[in-house]
């Protein structure tokens, strides 16, 4: 091969690798916007999850607040 040739493989090494490199990367921000969105709907979930745990609770502490009281003699 001439010194042109392996300029020129050389480039088309160099331009394919960039092409790699910029399709890789396109595959991992779609992968991290994919997992921003989970993140959201999991903290959404979590939140409503935890306001039913806790209006379970407050349900149950004044439901034995009640029992108590009941039980106390007048």
């Amino acid at each position: 091969m001439n010194d042109l040739a392996q300029f020129s493989a050389l480039v088309a090494l160099i331009i394919g690798g960039f092409g790699l490199f910029a399709w890789m990367f396109t595959r991992l921000e779609d992968r991290v916007e994919r997992m921003e969105r989970d993140l959201k709907d999991l903290r959404r979930d979590l939140a409503e999850e935890f306001r039913a745990q806790r209006a379970e609770v407050a349900t149950q502490v004044s439901a034995i607040a009640n029992a108590i009281n009941a039980s106390r003699p007048t």
